[in-house]
């Protein structure tokens, strides 16, 4: 069944008495771009879970919010690399040494210095935290994937109403071929008469010319190749995977053959038919902006 891009969802998930909420919003997007907030210390797995993430959704645009809970938030501590510290007090005593001139260091040029100042857990193991976090994170996909599959099912009934419709106005077609034909008669003879020229019904000539036009004007393999399409969107609504691409390239098929059988039917009541079929054609590619 298809799935939407569009999605939600809000949880909790305990570990090892650790606490992490997860918050997931995916909109439609032509690819998959991923964002995932968390901790400052941890945004080192940053790119771990966005893998992760990507092995299970293919498309759309996905934040992911990951957030510790309760007490763990005030375990968090401010704490200073040695190493990065001794480097700078270095630093700051050779300037001093070659200027002769006291250096006057504030907060606001130490929190500059990259790895000096780094937040850290407290008493706990980085492990069970990495563990949580993952745990938090495929609870969260779960969740986005349920509502996804839910508003699928909506869109596979609109879209699945849409292509009945297209069926029923395509088998419409057909039934004008004569009138297509006794049409282009009408207007031959008046363009002859215009021409004072006298013809015989059965004029060799007469019969050449609507043969061609017949040729011209012959709107079967559009027709065929327009249930053909009809066809394969009916089998991609069944499936599993991603389709949204390939919709995407069955609309624009569509759209094409529906112009070229007005265009070439030259009648008014196929034309009519056309219109009807672009319109059915945009209601689904409207829906179609939306499926995975």
């Amino acid at each position: 069944m298809i799935k939407s891009m569009t999605g939600y969802f809000k949880g909790e998930v305990n570990y090892q008495e650790l606490r992490c909420s997860v918050e997931v919003r995916s909109v439609n997007h032509r690819f998959l771009e991923a964002r995932v907030f968390l901790p400052r210390q941890f945004q080192y797995l940053e790119d771990s879970l966005k893998k992760k993430l990507r092995q299970r959704v293919s498309r759309g645009k996905v934040d992911i919010n990951l957030q510790l809970n309760g007490d763990e938030i005030h375990e968090e501590r401010l704490s200073v690399d040695p190493n990065v510290w001794e480097n700078v007090k270095s630093i700051v005593k050779i300037i001093e040494q070659d200027t002769g001139k006291e250096m006057q260091v504030n907060m606001a040029d130490l929190l500059q210095v990259k790895g000096l100042l780094a937040y850290q857990q407290e008493e706990k193991n980085p492990e069970d935290y990495e563990v949580l976090f993952d745990t938090a994170l495929e609870k969260g996909i779960d969740g986005l994937l349920e509502m996804r599959s839910r508003e699928g099912e909506s869109l596979f009934k609109d879209i699945a109403a849409h292509i009945g419709e297209l069926k029923k106005l395509i088998e419409r077609i057909p039934e004008y071929r004569s009138a297509i034909i006794e049409a282009h008669g009408r207007r031959l003879k008046k363009n002859l008469e215009n021409l004072e020229q006298t013809y015989s019904r059965d004029d060799p000539r007469i019969m050449q010319e609507i043969g061609l036009y017949m040729d011209r004007t012959d709107i079967t393999e559009e027709i065929e190749r327009f249930g053909s399409h009809l066809s394969q969107f009916d089998h991609l609504l069944q499936s599993n995977e991603p389709v949204g691409r390939k919709f995407d390239f069955l609309i624009q098929e569509l759209y094409r053959e529906a112009n070229t059988i007005c265009s070439k039917a030259n009648h008014i009541e196929v034309t009519r038919i056309g219109v009807d079929l672009k319109c059915e054609i945009e209601k689904i590619r409207e829906q179609i902006q939306n499926i995975e």
